[in-house]
């Protein structure tokens, strides 16, 4: 079995990407705002403990189905699997093991960490074991991988930077900084650096095949495979492109791979009207992504409402205003108030058309002995003029 070349110190600094540190820090000022401004209103902080109760509740019942309904690794249970859970544990510096499951998942090639009342869950399905067997380098990479979520603290990260992550570019660039980054946790605990990439190729190429196919040819395509449609993907996505990501594991071994091929600049606008997180991925992230904008309406509503009465209230007593004056004008002229509207408005009089209400109301009008009129609509209530 090779040796991994890479000599990097197992700890998410050293692991982690620089530009990961860069994106949360823009992204946690934006979630901040949004947060600070949701706390401060009634309605919003009533919507968001709700969601919050929601999605604490939903969690918990996908804690308890891998509890009751997936297979707990343990060193009874799968003891390979488990002693190479542990070992790449151990290389990252973990000595509070996460409980690993085993789900079927209906032939997907897939795996996620998760965390739930304090507890850290990492599920692998049955179709990457049967794929690749338990103590293969493959499976170290997708174990890494998964761990490095945990390790860095992702999880708790993207609850709290959830408002910032649905910006468009800034939102995708870190979460695709994020599984970058994971991958190198991946790449640093395998025995043999090529099984990252043939996990890669699995993903891409299928169990039967993927591990069969040119890593290297594959590689190539994240920089001759470009064009507008595969720039505005790359950057409205929450994942690196798989051929990216096996490109950055031989970069380890090979520079040439160590490139980042230019974008179309077309794609960049496009990109900006694309939501960031991952909203258009269905399941939860679609649920975070509605949770998120009825967080903002909720707090947006109540304030334009507000703003919208108070605009009615300013034109009605503008109206009130034009009818006192024409109501004061027939009774200097006259010398006695107006017995009903037509005295007053009409054409060639002292108002030429009576105005209405813009929120329904009716308008009573009541001449005073002192030469003061008052007016009370029957929405925003009397004034004297």
């Amino acid at each position: 079995m090779s040796t991994n070349p890479l000599h990097l110190s197992p700890t998410p600094i050293a692991l982690s990407l620089p530009k990961e540190k860069t994106y949360a820090t823009i992204i946690l000022i934006f979630s901040i705002l949004v947060w600070a401004g949701l706390a401060i209103s009634i309605v919003g902080a009533f919507y968001a403990a709700l969601f919050a109760v929601i999605g604490w509740l939903s969690h918990g019942l996908l804690a308890a189905h891998l509890r009751a309904e997936s297979v707990r690794v343990s060193e009874r249970q799968l003891p390979q699997l488990h002693a190479t859970f542990v070992r790449v544990c151990e290389k990252l510096g973990m000595t509070d093991i996460p409980s690993l499951y085993v789900v079927q998942a209906g032939g997907a090639l897939n795996a996620f960490a998760t965390k739930f009342a304090g507890r850290n869950f990492v599920v692998v399905n049955s179709d990457l074991l049967e794929a690749f067997g338990p103590e293969s380098a493959e499976i170290e990479f997708i174990l890494g991988h998964e761990l490095g979520h945990l390790k860095s603290n992702h999880i708790f990260k993207r609850v709290l930077l959830a408002p910032g992550i649905l910006l468009p570019l800034i939102g995708p660039a870190y979460l695709r900084a994020c599984e970058a980054s994971c991958d190198r946790h991946g790449a640093f605990v395998t025995s043999d650096l090529q099984g990252a990439t043939r996990a890669l190729l699995a993903l891409g190429g299928g169990k039967a095949h993927g591990r069969l196919l040119d890593a290297e040819s594959f590689a190539e395509q994240h920089n001759d495979e470009r064009g507008f449609f595969i720039s505005w993907h790359e950057l409205s996505s929450p994942y690196p492109t798989l051929s990216q990501r096996a490109a950055k594991i031989l970069a380890f071994t090979n520079p040439r791979f160590d490139t980042q091929p230019e974008r179309h600049p077309l794609a960049y606008p496009l990109a900006m009207l694309t939501p960031g997180g991952r909203a258009t991925s269905g399941g939860a992230n679609t649920l975070i992504f509605v949770v998120i904008i009825g967080l903002l309406a909720a707090m947006a509503i109540p304030a334009f409402q507000k703003v919208r009465t108070a605009s009615q209230e300013k034109v009605c007593i503008n109206n009130e205003r034009m009818i006192a004056a024409a109501v004061q004008q027939y009774t200097l002229e006259n010398g006695k108030a107006p017995t009903g509207i037509a005295d007053f408005s009409g054409p060639g009089k002292a108002l030429e058309t009576f105005p209405a209400c813009v929120a329904g109301g009716q308008y009573q009008i009541d001449p005073q002995s002192d030469g003061t009129v008052k007016i009370t609509c029957s929405v925003h209530g009397a004034h004297t003029y």
